[in-house]
């Protein structure tokens, strides 16, 4: 009968194989000048999108809570995408005006997530206005209010 020993030299033998294996790996990854490998037919890596900052008005304040600055980027296919929060302001006053190019066509109206898991309301409109409303009289946009994920196509 065939017997196996598992000495250590047998362990030995395994880290080594182990080290190797996933030493390996981090080769593979990187060419010898240190850029990232693609395969061959692979797309390149696109460059992040350039966000541009939104000014608050109507006394509205970026909303806290380590969220990002107002601010909207457009991408290939004419999509304006919203990131950011506002807290504080006047609901009865714009949040801020989009600029020329990332202005809808039509009046937009936007689901939004306020103060605690709240739903709130955008209203985006063809001027570039964009106004925060709530089912309670804005006091829930008025305390935070997101405007992260929130996106839509202009012509």
């Amino acid at each position: 009968m065939f017997r196996l020993r598992w000495g250590p030299s047998a362990f030995v033998l395994a880290a080594i194989a182990l080290f190797v294996a996933l030493g390996g790996t981090g080769y593979a990854l990187n060419r010898v000048d240190g850029s990232p490998a693609t395969k061959p037919g692979a797309h390149p890596r696109t460059a992040l999108p350039a966000w541009h900052d939104l000014t608050l008005t109507g006394g509205w304040k970026n909303g806290g809570y380590d969220s990002f600055a107002a601010g909207y980027y457009k991408d290939s296919q004419s999509v304006i995408h919203l990131r950011g929060s506002a807290a504080k302001g006047n609901t009865s006053e714009p949040v801020f005006q989009l600029p020329l190019k990332a202005r809808p066509s039509h009046t937009l109206w936007l689901q939004v997530y306020a103060n605690n898991g709240q739903s709130g309301g955008l209203q985006i409109k063809p001027d570039g206005n964009a106004l925060l409303f709530d089912n309670v009289g804005g006091a829930n946009v008025k305390v935070f209010t997101s405007l992260d994920g929130i996106a839509f196509r202009v012509p």
